[in-house]
């Protein structure tokens, strides 16, 4: 009969559950910092994943079963080998909150030996190894959690070779040439010089910039012209919109496809610029290589973070438990019921609440929980079932392929990154621009060719400038028409006010612009080796100029109602300067509500 061993440690840390949660339960880097092997993900069947290491003599083959989670208080996991010295392998890991500050942290283990090997193994590796090997690495985590800026994650010393350290300075004094701010470059260098692996396999230039306490926009712009001189590698990532891991991985954006496939989930799933595609940057190899494709845990509750809780619940039985939730929408569902929740976590929400999976459904409507829930999950089901409580929102610092391409600095730097001919990708939103000069016909009667050709030629230079102030870009100019694309609405009414103020005051006769600004969705192609927009709201955006008499814009109802818009214009547009009226636009059979704003 084969051996059970069972081991239990406990260890008092000083952070707080929250803050221990990002490095605890990233068992990807867990297993690497305790000294496990690779991993090598085989398959999956069944829903359990196909997985070996090999160790010296030994060949190991598992099926792993998926992670279960409640954040941020436990986490455990369930192996059956198929090859080895074990039979089966079970951890379960929990965070306690201690009082005035601090947390508890047990971590118990249960083996199964598969004979006489794993009899001798086990109380040696797992009995008198680990738990050594655990507080070293968990005390470790406390310190870096404690510090407030996990950015670093494991420090390993200096990780710059001297020729990466001179490579890093000769570009760094380019960039700087080029207006790049020191302090990016001062907290870059430090980054790539001290962190870990696993922290510069996906640099997210905005995670980076609020750990840095730096604006986002500048320092993705520095990452962009950081990749253009050869520090930096540029990389195009599709997530999946199930599990949101990395799905598929581009290095060129011609090379990203409209559709994709998610070999964990096994799904297919069309890409979106502004809800799946991520852009993540590397060091080049010059400055600092890294391995990419290296792996300690083919699963983790942080290749999952948006998911609160991901528990199995057996038929005809409950299990309660307490979480901890931002306010935001979630949606909860069990695998075996249909459809799902909605729910809204709010400091006002329910304290405590039941939710019950059945042949059923789940109930209508959006309901309110707390932020610190004490939950039942009950299954009236004669099956086992899997709960999961998923936040709605995708986080907020992932800077998305729609942000990217919309900055005037990508689109100067790499004019070449377009997708491929005939190659379609949708995004979601995106607040577009069309802008025409008045009377620039009569402007070159009046004043003559050369004159006019100035003005017009500044009316330009001073468009460009405020566009890609406010984090948008000029798509392409049409004659003395340009079209621009923002990411926000408030951006662009904020640069064509300071576009037309400028006009205004340069030259007589003064110029002024007709306007149109109008927001929703478009689809993204390559129309003359450049990114462009096609689609209903391009077309009703290139009609709202014809509106507007000079010196106005027209924006739509989206553009009104978006709440950043409405407290720019309280604070500087003159009473009575926005009027509402119906416009018909050109090849549409219902009229607008628009709105004329004089600027």
């Amino acid at each position: 009969m084969a051996k059970e061993f069972h081991y239990t440690w406990t260890w008092n840390l000083e952070s707080s559950p929250e803050a221990l949660w990002p490095l605890v339960s990233d068992t990807n880097r867990f297993n690497r910092d305790t000294g496990l092997p690779p991993m090598e993900l085989m398959g999956v069947s069944n829903g359990a994943k196909l997985v070996r290491f090999k160790v010296p003599l030994i060949r190991v083959e598992w099926e792993e079963e998926p992670f279960e989670w409640t954040y941020p208080y436990r986490f455990g996991i369930l192996r059956r080998y198929k090859k080895g010295p074990f039979a089966e392998l079970r951890v379960d890991c929990r965070l306690e909150r201690l009082q005035p500050s601090g947390t508890r942290l047990t971590y118990e283990t249960s083996v199964k030996s598969a004979g006489i090997l794993g009899d001798l193994i086990i109380p040696f590796a797992i009995g008198n190894v680990s738990p050594k090997r655990f507080e070293k690495i968990f005390g470790l985590y406390d310190r870096i959690a404690s510090s407030g800026s996990p950015l670093l994650s494991i420090v390993k010393g200096r990780n710059l070779s001297s020729a990466g350290h001179n490579k890093f300075k000769l570009l760094s004094e380019r960039m700087t040439a080029q207006g790049v701010d020191k302090v990016i470059l001062d907290n870059l260098y430090n980054f790539l010089h001290q962190a870990d692996d696993f922290s510069i396999q996906r640099m997210r230039p905005y995670a980076l910039a609020d750990g840095w306490g730096l604006p986002r926009r500048t320092v993705l712009e520095a990452f962009l012209r950081a990749t253009r001189t050869g520090m930096l590698d540029l990389y195009w990532d599709l997530m999946c919109p199930e599990c949101r891991g990395v799905a598929e991985d581009y290095e060129r954006l011609g090379e990203v496809n409209s559709t994709a496939h998610c070999k964990t989930c096994q799904i297919d799933f069309n890409a979106n610029f502004d809800q799946n595609v991520e852009v993540i940057f590397r060091p080049n190899p010059s400055v600092r290589p890294v391995e990419t494709n290296v792996e300690f845990c083919v699963g983790s509750p942080q290749r999952q973070p948006h998911i609160a809780f991901s528990l199995i619940v057996p038929p005809r039985e409950e299990l309660p438990l307490t979480t901890t939730l931002n306010e935001g929408r979630y949606t909860l569902r069990a695998s075996e019921a249909p459809g799902s929740q909605v729910l809204l976590a709010t400091q006002q929400g329910l304290e405590k609440i039941d939710f019950r999976a059945s042949s059923r459904g789940w109930p209508s409507g959006v309901t309110e929980l707390g932020l610190m829930p004490y939950i039942r999950l009950i299954n009236e089901s004669d099956q086992a079932q899997t709960f999961e409580l998923e936040r709605t929102a995708w986080s907020d610092q992932a800077a998305t392929a729609a942000d990217v391409t919309t900055l005037q600095v990508f689109r100067d730097l790499f004019s070449s990154e377009v997708l491929r001919p005939g190659e379609e990708i949708s995004v979601g939103s995106t607040t577009l621009m069309f802008t025409d000069l008045r009377n620039s016909t009569k402007l070159y009667r009046e004043i003559g060719d050369a004159p006019a050709f100035g003005r017009v030629r500044e009316h330009f230079e001073i468009l460009e400038k405020a566009v890609a102030a406010e984090g948008g870009s000029i798509v392409k100019t049409m004659g003395d028409a340009i079209m621009a694309a923002f990411r926000n609405p408030v951006s662009a009414v904020r640069a064509i006010w300071t576009v037309q103020k400028q006009l205004t005051e340069r030259g007589v006769p003064p110029l002024s612009l007709k306007i149109g600004i109008h927001q929703g969705p478009c689809i993204v192609v390559n129309l003359n080796d450049r990114l462009d927009y096609f689609g209903s709201t391009v077309n009703i955006t290139s009609r709202l100029p014809n509106f507007s008499l000079g010196g106005e814009a027209i924006i739509s109802e989206p553009i009104r109602n978006d709440q950043e818009v409405l407290e720019f214009l309280e604070k500087n547009a003159p009473l009575n300067s926005l009027a509402r009226f119906q416009g018909e636009i050109r090849g549409y059979d219902q009229s607008m509500d628009l709105w004329r704003i004089k600027l």
